[in-house]
């Protein structure tokens, strides 16, 4: 049997946002420095000040993006919620009998 999972737009667009914004996921500093900021351009300017990195700059922009447009409750819901739920066996299939 085969599972058919359609993501929603909203998750294929919050994954790109956040694909983009690996660079200061294990920071944080940085990322507390991002949820501070009011906007993703002041986060791109804060990040950029504190590390010099256009890089890191750019990843605190679309984290701060993802942050604006799905909100915080709405963020942990999809970064937390999974649709192919592996089983307590870990083995990524369901027990069928």
């Amino acid at each position: 049997m085969v599972d058919e999972f359609e993501p929603s737009v909203d998750a294929i667009l919050l994954v790109g946002m956040l694909t983009r914004s690996k660079a200061i996921w294990k920071n944080p500093e940085l990322l507390k420095l991002v949820e501070a900021t009011p906007s993703p351009n002041k986060a791109f300017k804060v990040i950029f000040q504190k590390t010099g990195s256009q890089r890191k700059a750019k990843a605190a922009r679309y984290y701060r993006m993802a942050m604006r447009d799905y909100g915080a409750e709405k963020l942990e819901r999809l970064l937390t919620e999974n649709p192919n739920h592996v089983p307590e066996n870990g083995t990524g299939k369901e027990n069928v009998l």
